[in-house]
């Protein structure tokens, strides 16, 4: 039996690949597709809003103002929101690398009626249902087309160095805060809290485990040592930052009731050995917390109208 044969490229060889321009562009494309036809698909990412929404009773999004951080290749939170009858959504990422024309896959690969039913406890049925068939009635997605829906993209935008942009009812991510640089979270919270309305909601998804090696060793990142653990490690695999130091990291921010309203741990791999000495941590429960959910509220003075 004659066997195919196909080269081992290094992993060194790999990123000098991904850094030049024309290949970035067909692997963003490639990466943009492929989640189109998964976990960005229109009917999971309703399923997830939705129990993000649930979990924490976050006022509806009717006529509000959004702010999603890095919302990555394709659209499709932003499109949720514009479900829920946000009235003006704006998408942010520190590169431009959305493809919006992927959110035809989103669509077409997704349970449209599964979408209105997940989605129906937070929104009139009737006006759901009405957004829901013109977003099934587009032609051709571009950023033309999302501005018409109310949805703004705007790249390249670090938000660690502040916002000039309008106040939000409403801020959010899904597995962003992870990426961060430890130096630059207090600096993005600061410009977060600053930029939610009084008795505005925000919600992050946090995924606290080895990016490189979810399945096989999610924590085995821990172990490595600060010295050569930096800024690129940080965005590919994950900044290391534990639950307990997101909670003291939000809590500090000035204005925001804050709390977990979920946390997961992942208890079927083992800890490294040793743990790196710069990881603040209060424990194993700490170590092993692999993704949590974070609710701020700005609570309103009486001076201050809410949201």
């Amino acid at each position: 039996m004659v066997g195919t044969w196909s080269p081992r490229i290094p992993n060194s060889l790999k990123d000098v690949l991904r850094r030049a321009a024309p290949l970035r562009v067909a692997v963003n494309q490639y990466r943009a597709h492929r989640l189109a036809a998964g976990p960005k698909r229109l009917d999971a990412c309703a399923a997830q809003f939705a129990m993000n929404l649930h979990l924490t009773g976050a006022a509806p999004l009717e006529g509000k103002v959004c702010l999603e951080i890095g919302a990555g290749w394709v659209l499709s939170h932003a499109l949720v929101c514009h479900l829920l009858g946000a009235q003006r959504i704006i998408v942010t990422d520190l590169s431009a690398i959305a493809h919006p024309q992927t959110l035809s896959k989103a669509l077409s690969t997704s349970s449209l009626s599964l979408v209105r039913d997940i989605l129906a406890p937070f929104s009139d049925h009737s006006d759901l249902r009405a957004r829901l068939e013109g977003l099934a009635a587009v032609q051709s997605w571009d950023f033309e087309t999302l501005r018409r829906l109310g949805i703004e993209y705007q790249a390249p935008v670090d938000l660690s160095h502040g916002w000039s942009g309008p106040k939000a009812d409403f801020i959010y991510s899904f597995s962003v805060l992870e990426h961060v640089a430890v130096d630059e979270i207090d600096a993005l919270l600061a410009t977060l809290g600053d930029a939610l309305l009084p008795g505005g909601h925000m919600l992050h998804n946090v995924h606290l485990e080895d990016h490189k090696a979810i399945a096989s060793d999610p924590l085995r990142f821990l172990q490595e040592p600060s010295a050569s653990y930096g800024r690129a490690l940080q965005n590919d695999r994950g900044n290391r930052v534990r639950s307990s130091q997101w909670q003291r990291r939000f809590d500090q921010l000035p204005g925001l009731s804050t709390d977990l309203f979920y946390a997961w741990q992942r208890l079927d791999k083992p800890l490294p050995s040793t743990i790196d000495p710069s990881i603040e941590h209060t424990g194993e429960d700490d170590l092993r917390t692999s993704h949590i959910g974070i609710h701020s509220v700005r609570v309103a003075s009486d001076a201050e109208p809410t949201a």
